[in-house]
């Protein structure tokens, strides 16, 4: 693919994605409308849910019509071998591209090496870097000075490396444990970060250490052995 077709399916994608939150607004607003009309002495409830499941299958028609056309206009993932080094250093620059102005403490030089799309898991990875800064700054007692992001790199099995982002205080209460990558759980970022990772060949998910800390782990498949 070259880049006018991926500049033209960008820019295509873009416009789906506007009109499609554009047009879900409609069947919110007239629902929300009869939620309220169910509260009047005179309101034919039954006549009014039935409309409330209508608007309900508006939306439902909505977004299964334009997922099919989002999927088809995505970009296949780029997968390549990578070092781990080289990834640290992408991480680093990306994080400071992306606003993060902590200190990212790198792991040691090592010769491992993953099959991934490199582009997309370094994104996915100071995403969620900057999502570690500002659970840092939310904790109770939160670091003085500039916070620090450390990043380890360990053996998860045979065939995955484990890349673990940071340490923080785990809020014991609200929506963001239970659904932490979620939008309405944690905000785009984590959303975007894991989407991202999943993309880009990995996966990531909220682990909670033996110290009571949690931080967030990408698990990677490592490189084939070359022959």
């Amino acid at each position: 693919m070259n880049d006018d077709d991926m500049y033209v399916r960008h820019q295509t994608l873009t416009a789906m994605v506007n009109v499609l939150l554009h047009d879900l607004r409609n069947p919110l607003h007239s629902g929300t409308l009869l939620i309220e009309a169910m509260g009047a002495k005179t309101a034919d409830v039954d006549a009014l849910r039935g409309k409330l499941r209508a608007q309900l299958g508006k939306l439902d028609a909505l977004i299964s019509e334009a997922s099919g056309t989002i999927k088809d206009l995505a970009v296949e993932p780029r997968l390549t071998t990578v070092g781990v080094d080289s990834l640290a250093r992408s991480l680093d620059e990306a994080f400071r591209a992306a606003g993060g102005d902590a200190t990212l403490v790198l792991p040691p030089s090592s010769s491992w090496a993953v099959f991934v799309d490199a582009r997309l898991l370094v994104c996915a990875a100071a995403e969620a870097c900057i999502a570690v800064t500002e659970r840092q700054a939310q904790q109770p007692n939160p670091p003085s000075g500039p916070a620090t992001v450390v990043i380890r790199v360990a053996e998860a099995d045979s065939e995955m490396l484990r890349i673990e982002l940071g340490d923080f205080a785990l809020a014991r209460e609200g929506t963001g444990n239970k659904t932490p990558f979620a939008v309405a759980g944690s905000g785009v970022r984590l959303a975007l970060a894991r989407a991202l990772s999943q993309n880009a060949g990995a996966s990531l998910r909220l682990e909670l250490g033996p110290d009571s800390l949690a931080h967030f782990t990408i698990l990677a498949p490592r490189a084939p052995a070359s022959s």
